[in-house]
């Protein structure tokens, strides 16, 4: 069973996600995510 990214961090990754989306708009085409919480290590 995967582990699911704790509820805070989710949050602080989606508050990312929104803030580049608004400052970059259509010029982002992905956002990805590296290291151990992208291996769901944590």
């Amino acid at each position: 069973m995967k582990k699911k990214i704790p509820k805070k961090i989710n949050e602080i990754l989606n508050e990312f996600i929104d803030g580049v989306n608004k400052i970059l708009g259509d010029r982002v085409k992905k956002i990805i995510l590296y290291g151990s919480y992208a291996r769901r290590r944590f």
